[in-house]
């Protein structure tokens, strides 16, 4: 996926509360963009909107000049095709860790994809091994660290293999140690053929990992730094 564009894109709450405001921007492949501002500005509603799973009320979001709407999202083809091509790791991984043991859950996303078995256990293990997780693969999910579990969302989602990587505040809630580590595995990702787009509150992050830094003000506008 080359192009994510978001055109004067407005959202509401229900009960009417704006969450976004007449927002437009550009995410371009290779390039690593980090999302900053206050709480409450309207960061993760926008990865909502770009992940497919919450729809503008007005202005367009296109993927590849594709328009993702409601509509669209219903065909399983363009969903599937969405879903595949980005990947979010949520601020708190613990909602988006389900299954029995953290083999179990790399290897979830990729079966529902239904790829050969064969195909599965060998990216399973790759992705076990790059996030330093193959001594914990028979543990469950829910009883891992902090940054164990970072990891253990990371390597689900890497291991499907997106071209777009979406992260709400990836370091949030990890010690010094873990942070860093992290922080060393993102700027790792960064190539002419990914996306990155992170929220994070630190600005000594944001200045160490970013291509482009956006700053989102409490009105929910994007002003680029």
């Amino acid at each position: 996926m080359k192009r994510l564009e978001l055109s004067h894109v407005t959202y509401h709450y229900p009960g009417g509360q704006t969450a976004l405001s007449d927002i437009s921007c550009v995410f371009e492949t290779g390039k690593c963009y980090c999302i900053e501002g206050p709480n409450g500005c309207g960061k993760t509603t926008l990865f909502r909107i770009l992940s497919g799973l919450a729809f503008p009320d007005a202005g367009t979001y296109t993927a590849d000049g594709r328009p993702i709407t409601q509509a669209a999202m219903r065909n399983r083809k363009t969903a599937a095709w969405l879903h595949r091509s980005i990947g979010v790791v949520m601020q708190n991984t613990e909602v988006q860790l389900f299954t029995s043991s953290v083999e179990e859950e790399v290897a979830f996303g990729l079966q529902q994809m239904d790829l050969p078995e064969a195909e599965v256990r060998e990216r399973t293990e790759k992705y076990l091994s790059l996030l330093e997780l193959s001594a914990l693969r028979t543990r469950a999910p829910w009883a891992l660290s902090g940054g164990e579990k970072k990891r253990c969302a990371l390597a689900a989602v890497l291991a499907m293999e997106p071209s777009v990587y979406i992260l709400d505040e990836p370091i949030s809630g990890l010690d010094e140690e873990g942070q860093e580590w992290i922080t060393r595995f993102l700027l790792s990702l960064k190539s002419p053929e990914h996306t990155l787009i992170i929220a994070s509150h630190s600005r000594d992050f944001a200045e160490r990992i970013a291509d482009i830094r956006i700053r989102m003000d409490r009105n929910h506008q994007i002003p680029v730094l």
